[in-house]
C-alpha cells in the first residue's frame, strides 16, 4: 500500500507541477498596443523635429536677407549723403552770382534786387 500512497502522491504533484509550469507567461514580449503607441511616439518627435529645423532654416535665410538689405540701405545713405554735398555745393550764391556773369553773361542790378524772407 505504501506504493500505491506514493506513485498517487508523485501523479498529484506532477499535476500541480505541470500546472503551475501552464500559468508563467513570458513578459518580455512587447504588445501591439505598446507597439502603437511608441511608433505614434517617435513619429511625433521625427515630425517636431523636422519643423524645428525648417523654421531655423527659415530664419537663417530672413537674417541673410535682412543683411544685405541692410549693406544696400548704408550705400545708398553714402550716395545720399554725397548728393546733399553736391546740391549745397551748387547751390551756393557766390557760384550762382558767378554762372550768372561769366557764363550767362547778366549784370547785378542792385534797384531791382528784391529779399525774399522764407
Amino acid at each position: 500500500m505504501n506504493n500505491l500512497a506514493q506513485q498517487v502522491q508523485r501523479q498529484k504533484e506532477q499535476q500541480q507541477v505541470v500546472h503551475t509550469k501552464v500559468k508563467h507567461r513570458l513578459r518580455g514580449k512587447v504588445t501591439k498596443g505598446e507597439k502603437v503607441i511608441m511608433s505614434g511616439m517617435i513619429a511625433g518627435v521625427i515630425a517636431v523635429s523636422s519643423l524645428i529645423v525648417t523654421n531655423y532654416a527659415n530664419i537663417y535665410s530672413q537674417e541673410r536677407e535682412i543683411s544685405a538689405l541692410q549693406n544696400t540701405v548704408s550705400q545708398q545713405q553714402e550716395i545720399n549723403d554725397g548728393l546733399h554735398l553736391q546740391v549745397a555745393e551748387l547751390s551756393s550764391p557766390d557760384r550762382i552770382m558767378y554762372y550768372a556773369k561769366e557764363e550767362l553773361g547778366m549784370q547785378l542790378k542792385e534797384e531791382k534786387v528784391r529779399v525774399v524772407q522764407n
